[in-house]
């Protein structure tokens, strides 16, 4: 049965599970080094796998790409937590009347798994599917508040922080200010640092245990989202939070 297998197809698959695997990306040279493979080989097999999008780049490290978090989603859509999410991002599009989504960590990212859209003519959100950075984004900064706060440093000298905007933060020093904010109300915004003209809000979703899993949050133009509701739309997108963790307790138990 052996005679029938591909041995590069079967490195491409190993590199590929090394990379789903990874919290902060890889290296060719480790990725060479973990598989004893020639270099030759994992700069061809990495060409090939970003070409088709299941592989990234960011600075000298690799990441898993768009085609296979998407692959993942296919799994995603079977976990209860999505499943309990998608009742709350409705009732939270319906109460703040902007568009709402939910995202869990893909290493140094904020995947977007499930999206409620606004019920108001504009519509503005990210798909299904998207990878925002961290640094930027209000379910990047719960993540980055809660589970990366130890390795702010790690995380610029491994993919930096982007100037998407004038009003992102790109520095370590602003980032770590930025993140007391987070932790001290509970809550993230993104004010214009991922996309002009958009302003996003996020809070944490926590398992039983008290440990951060997800972030839901809700996204809109800063014309309808004005800085006089963010007071108002934080406490009803915390309350959204909440209702996860209680519903993902009463489970466990």
């Amino acid at each position: 049965m052996n005679d029938y297998l591909i041995p590069n197809l079967k490195n491409a698959c190993k590199i590929l599970v090394m990379l789903a695997e990874s919290d902060r990306g890889l290296t060719a040279s480790e990725i060479e080094n973990r598989l004893d493979m020639p270099h030759t080989t994992v700069f061809r097999i990495l060409k090939t796998l970003i070409h088709e999008q299941m592989a990234s780049k960011q600075g000298r490290h690799y990441f898993a790409g768009n085609s296979l978090l998407n692959i993942g989603l296919q799994m995603v859509s079977t976990n209860k937590l999505r499943e309990r999410a998608v009742p709350v991002l409705h009732e939270l599009s319906v109460l703040t009347g902007f568009s709402s989504h939910l995202a869990v960590p893909s290493g140094y990212n904020s995947l977007i798994i499930e999206v409620c859209d606004s019920p108001r003519p504009t519509k503005i959100a990210s798909r299904q599917g998207t990878l925002a950075p961290l640094h930027c984004s209000s379910t990047g900064k719960i993540f980055m508040a809660h589970l990366y706060a130890n390795k702010i440093e790690d995380i610029f000298n491994e993919v930096g922080f982007e100037k998407r905007t004038d009003k992102t933060l790109t520095t370590v020093a602003q980032i770590k200010e930025e993140l007391k904010k987070v932790v001290a109300k509970g809550y993230a915004m993104d004010e214009r640092e991922y996309t002009n003209e958009v302003r996003c809000l996020a809070a944490p979703i926590y398992d039983y245990r008290g440990n951060p899993v997800a972030a839901i949050g809700i996204t809109a133009h800063i014309t309808e989202f004005t800085p006089d509701l963010i007071c108002s739309i934080a406490k009803i997108v915390k309350e959204a939070g909440t209702k996860l963790y209680y519903k993902a307790e009463l489970n466990a138990s």
